[in-house]
């Protein structure tokens, strides 16, 4: 039985049927993200590549497909968009600078990063929950990914999460549709927003920021020569950015980050991503 809120009643003049409007939750989001276009439109400042999360306004049915399209990214990060759903209400605990670990670590949380080469400016994404527990997700440009999120029907109501990610900067919400017995429901109809070159695009990275990334990645080719051990094994890619070989080995004995993401774990949670262990240099 789907729990019904108040966001999710429709309060336009549309059709019978209507899925009612679908956004961005305007209070529950990440500390460097801005959202324009009536809360559709999600940007992270160009400072960081963390602090992006957002939440859908109203929760999502079974088999409602929602499509998104990425607008901006930068190239001086590693990783791209992550897209996933949760169970827990928005605004029940506090928004953290990450998706992946630091949310899905926890029950009822769930996130699949969308590789960097399938999420260039103009990318449309759709992805929804099946009535099996099943998150699908696919690009116009022909990635497909499914990832397991229940043994049975999920049995409560699911919010969108998308983490606004690394290279990824802006994306917007383009609407959402469920197919039926007897027709395709909507969500609520919104001005067509078409894609720009002042919208869709790579952003151009400030000199300032460049100078700070600079600073960033020396200091952390450092703590890697001192502090880690590197493999020549490219047979698994990180398991925090997913787009680079994971060549670092932990204190724990683990392989499972790139050197440019082993720094940033250290710095952040001290903790190897794979078993917990303390890794944090001494």
């Amino acid at each position: 039985m789907e729990m019904k809120s108040k966001d999710s009643r429709c309060s336009c003049s549309c059709r019978k049927g209507c899925l009612g409007p679908l956004a961005f939750h305007p209070k529950v989001k990440g500390q460097h993200v801005t959202l324009s276009e009536g809360g559709r439109r999600a940007t992270r400042d160009q400072s960081s590549f963390r602090h992006g999360l957002v939440f859908s306004s109203r929760p999502i049915k079974l088999g409602e497909k929602v499509h998104l399209r990425v607008e901006r990214s930068m190239t001086a990060w590693h990783g791209a968009l992550r897209i996933g759903f949760t169970d827990v209400m928005p605004g029940s605990r506090p928004v953290p600078s990450l998706a992946i670990p630091e949310l899905t670590s926890s029950q009822g949380y769930w996130a699949t990063p969308i590789p960097e080469w399938y999420s260039s400016p103009r990318t449309e994404l759709t992805f929804w929950v099946t009535n099996s527990g099943y998150l699908h997700v696919e690009t116009d440009n022909g990635y497909k990914h499914s990832l397991r999120m229940a043994q049975t029907k999920p049995s409560k109501p699911v919010w969108t999460m998308i983490d606004v990610y690394g290279q990824t900067s802006a994306v917007l919400l383009l609407g959402s549709e469920k197919k039926g017995i007897i027709g395709t429901r909507h969500s609520c109809p919104a001005p067509k927003i078409n894609p720009t070159d002042k919208h869709c695009g790579y952003d151009e990275i400030p000199t300032e920021i460049q100078e700070k990334m600079k600073r960033r990645n020396t200091l952390e080719e450092r703590i890697v020569n001192i502090f880690f051990t590197h493999s020549n094994a490219d047979e698994e890619n990180c398991v925090v950015c997913f787009s680079e070989p994971s060549t670092v080995i932990l204190k724990c004995g683990h392989c499972c980050l790139c050197s440019q993401c082993a720094p940033r774990v250290v710095k952040e949670f001290g903790t190897c991503p794979l078993c917990r262990q303390y890794i944090r240099p001494l």
